[in-house]
């Protein structure tokens, strides 16, 4: 006879603890054996159970080199030459001291050699500096790279060592690089954070030949943080931030392509030594809170072999706790922040891609007395997720044209013509490298809404059809593309315009807009063959933006007599509810749109009666936590 688990239920494993999104995860700080001499701006070398730190500032410059055994620091032979600001590398029986200051960089092209008993004055660095980037905390004294840091003012230079001559390589894309902290080897290696705060978040990896900018920080911060591992397996520790002036706790993780939050230092501290092999075995040494610290704080983790990786939707019973607990997404607030301004003001353009790989094209500069006299461009700019790039032009200048897709494969379709108020039927293509005409639209029209996420399928839908008013001129035509023609499909069960629209073809949305009598509260889905009607927005509006699809969407900014809106709403498949405002109210702006999200997107652009036309990007993101929580039966 069949057992009831296997007809009716199923088996659920049975943990110890709640599982982690990685071993990494699974660590935490506690309190190792302190140094015999508080200071700060030391550095460091070896293992957590093996460990040399040596140089720094007490009340002065300091030589004191310290031992570590994994329970107690021993003071052995000083550096020939005191100084704080220098870099470590190696172990706890063969390292070098390299650079470091007293108090500017007087000594910072000295090297010191560390034979687990003296130190010996090497072969010196080209040029002379103190707080570096880039070190290679996982490098030998026979292959390593110093980057960065600050002469009487801050550099970029990298120098490489093969083990009897340094020379200079490709430097750093950012000379504000001092008081960053660096992981890695002489061919793999990591940079992080900044001091001054030019790009406090910024990381750059190096293959050996260039630096390469990555992922950033989630808490920015310079001034010495502690590091350590390799570019696969990595951990950031401490560091300062002014505004405010603050010291940090915060710890992150790099697994090779993001940051990941794990759990803070005991101290909240800077200008520390941080070493270890990899994510999960590190010590943070001295520093300053202030004051400056004699504390030693060891990273541990559940090792691989016992911890159980996190999946979303898992269930399992945790013994400990005698709980049922599923593993599931927690998404936090979201919220508007700054991102990098375009390089020009503009409104009414197109707009593609997602947060991080955002396109925008077209649009106009300069109003005339009529639409007919309205200045419109040919540019087209990205956006990396810090800062805008030129690239080509495209054919038909245009603005409140639309578009859809990726900064790799992209659709630019319709809008009104330079020099009049005209609509167009032209339609391009983006391949990543430049703008091809195509198949045109059947009906010519600008100022309405589209989905998409490809060049090779796409949705245009309402809009306006001619010049004049726009109430008798809203259409509610809907045309599909299909990589190689428009075909019409079902119409929205509204004619409207003044709506961006996002999704993709069989996921779309239109928000608000313009009837062509009154401002829109309206909201239309589309399933990939008939529009229905859904959950009406809060605020009536038009020349609002959106991102997502019909299953969970946002829609921000806009117009309504008398005034201009900063209003963000957040859909969830169902009905929209008011979340966190822009920081500026505009209308006539645009997104990444199609494909977008609900949780992460971009505002760009756009008009507002004061200042004007904008050249300001915000950035949306919603914070998402994988957490385990428990399972209640009532």
């Amino acid at each position: 006879m069949a057992k009831y688990k296997t007809e009716k239920g199923f088996a659920v494993q049975t943990l110890s603890s709640d599982t982690a999104a990685s071993e990494a995860a699974t660590g935490s700080w506690a309190a190792g054996g302190s140094l015999n001499s508080a200071r700060r701006s030391l550095s460091g070398a070896g293992t957590r159970t093996a460990n040399v730190v040596f140089g720094g500032y007490e009340s002065a410059n300091s030589a004191k080199t310290e031992l570590y055994d994994g329970s107690a620091w021993t003071e052995v032979n000083d550096l020939n030459s005191a100084r704080f600001g220098l870099r470590g590398i190696g172990t706890s029986t063969a390292a070098f001291g390299v650079g470091g200051g007293n108090p500017v960089p007087s000594l910072g092209n000295k090297v010191e050699s560390w034979d687990g008993t003296n130190w010996t004055e090497t072969t010196e660095i080209n040029t002379g500096r103190m707080q570096f980037a880039g070190v290679s905390n996982q490098g030998t004294t026979t292959a390593l790279i110093v980057a960065g840091g600050y002469t009487t003012t801050s550099v970029a230079n990298t120098e490489s060592w093969n083990g009897s001559a340094w020379t200079e390589v490709n430097d750093l894309n950012s000379a504000g690089s001092q008081g960053s902290s660096g992981l890695g080897t002489q061919t793999a290696a990591l940079a992080a954070g900044s001091h001054p705060y030019a790009s406090p978040q910024s990381c750059e990896q190096w293959d050996g030949s260039n630096w390469t900018e990555v992922a950033e920080l989630n808490t920015p911060r310079g001034e010495d943080m502690g590091g350590n591992g390799t570019v696969t397996s990595g951990l950031i520790y401490g560091g300062y931030y002014n505004p405010p002036p603050a010291s940090k706790d915060n710890t992150e993780s790099w697994n090779g392509s993001t940051w990941t939050e794990l759990a803070d230092l005991s101290t909240a501290k800077y200008a520390l030594s941080g070493s270890g092999a990899n994510s999960t075995s590190a010590i943070a040494v001295g520093g300053n809170g202030p004051p400056n610290l004699s504390q030693t704080e060891e990273w541990t983790t559940t090792p691989a072999a016992t911890f159980t990786k996190q999946n979303l939707g898992q269930v399992y019973f945790n013994s400990t706790s005698n709980a049922f607990k599923a593993t599931r997404t927690i998404f936090g607030t979201g919220a508007w922040a700054s991102g990098g301004n375009m390089p020009l003001h503009r409104d009414s353009h197109a707009g593609f891609g997602v947060q991080t790989a955002t396109g925008a094209v077209g649009g106009r500069t300069t109003p005339g007395p009529s639409p007919a006299l309205t200045t419109s461009v040919n540019t087209y700019i990205e956006y990396d997720g810090s800062s805008w790039s030129s690239g080509p032009t495209i054919n038909q200048q245009r603005w409140l044209g639309e578009a859809s897709g990726t900064l790799t494969a992209a659709i630019l379709y319709t809008g009104s013509n330079p020099g009049s108020d005209n609509t167009i039927t032209n339609v391009e293509i983006w391949n990543g490298s430049g703008w091809t005409e195509t198949t045109d639209v059947n009906t010519a029209r600008r100022s309405l809404g589209g989905a998409g996420i490809t060049s090779g399928a796409a949705l245009a839908y309402g809009g306006r059809d001619t010049g004049g008013s726009a109430g008798p001129a809203a259409v509610a035509i809907t045309e599909s593309w299909n990589g190689s023609a428009w075909t019409e499909v079902a119409d929205l069960n509204t004619a409207r315009s003044y709506n961006t629209g996002s999704g993709t073809v069989t996921t779309a949305i239109y928000a608000g807009g313009y009837t062509g009598t009154t401002q829109s509260a309206l909201t239309e889905v589309y399933n990939g063959s008939a529009w229905t009607e859904i959950g009406d927005l809060n605020t009536a509006r038009h020349g609002l933006s959106s991102s997502g699809d019909s299953s969970g969407a946002l829609a921000f900014g806009g117009s309504a007599p008398p005034g201009t809106l900063a209003i963000t709403e957040s859909f969830d498949g169902t009905s929209w509810t008011e979340v966190a405002d822009l920081a500026q109210s505009r209308y006539d702006h645009n997104s990444g749109g199609s494909p977008g999200s609900q949780n992460t997107t971009i505002a760009t652009g756009g008009y507002s009666p004061s200042p004007g036309y904008l050249n300001a990007t915000e950035e949306w993101n919603v914070p998402a936590t994988v957490t385990n929580t428990t399972i209640t039966v009532s």
